[in-house]
């Protein structure tokens, strides 16, 4: 790894420790601390599959949390587990968006990937519409359309209460219609990332095939950490698409889900 890297590959140990110290829901014989020091104390030391394993205990436990992700992605990149740190910084990403030391990394994986797969052009009014659910997650959005309800509320209530000012009749305004806009926002957003699930492939090398089945003729060779979107699922296969716009079957015990 280039040394200019190594700023992009730093913990994020902070966040983490504050966040799983007082979790409990692990054995009684190693608390969550002493797991993520563990981890820490592995990755500094260059044995990156001994941190790997240590995040995955947390893991699951059932603890999730993006400072989690992006360090396990980390130590997956540094053990050469490409696929692997792909899908962890997806899943960081999916829980704190536009982070950018995430998306550094990410950026920095996807240049070592076998798999170079051109995007499919798509109209700008649909990269604009995909804008909100990378901006905030859903919850955020809700919370944002209660706040602003009731900002109008208060606001039409004043209005009730004393003589109409037009700034305080338009401020009502303009706040009711941005509250409509917003709803709309993480209606969309929550619909996109629940019913759009996506996933990467974990597999050194797998096949993508015409039909669920490995008699099936084969489309092309896929490579860890290309990233797919789930279509339709058949037994133990999953119909996908991929970034360019083409169609098939995978096994499903090759790719892991983002979320």
């Amino acid at each position: 790894m280039k040394k200019r890297n190594n700023r992009f590959l730093s913990l994020h140990w902070m966040s983490l420790f504050l966040l799983v110290f007082g979790f409990s829901n692990l054995a009684a014989a190693q608390s969550p601390t002493q797991i993520a020091q563990q981890a820490q104390e592995s990755y500094q030391q260059g044995n990156y599959p001994a941190a790997v394993q240590a995040y995955k205990k947390l893991i699951a436990a059932g603890y999730h949390n993006a400072a989690l992700s992006f360090n396990l992605g980390n130590a997956c990149f540094r053990a050469g587990k490409l696929g692997e740190a792909v899908l962890y910084y997806e899943k960081a990403l999916a829980l704190k968006p536009n982070d950018e030391a995430t998306l550094a990394n990410l950026e920095l994986v996807r240049g070592e990937l076998t798999d170079q797969i051109d995007h499919t052009s798509a109209p700008e009014w649909w990269d604009w519409l995909l804008q909100p659910q990378w901006i905030m997650r859903p919850n955020a959005w809700a919370v944002l359309f209660a706040v602003l309800i009731w900002l109008g509320m208060g606001s039409f209530w004043l209005l009730r209460r004393q003589t109409a000012k037009p700034w305080l009749r338009w401020a009502a305004r303009g706040i009711l219609g941005l509250s409509i806009l917003v709803l709309a926002a993480a209606a969309f957003s929550y619909w996109n990332s629940y019913h759009n699930p996506t996933g990467v492939i974990l597999s050194k090398e797998t096949t993508l095939r015409i039909g669920p089945e490995k008699a099936s003729p084969a489309i092309r060779k896929l490579h860890e950490g290309t990233k797919v979107a789930y279509l339709d699922k058949i037994g133990t296969w999953d119909k996908v698409r991929l970034s360019n716009g083409q169609e098939g079957w995978l096994e499903g015990k090759s790719t892991g889900r983002i979320r």
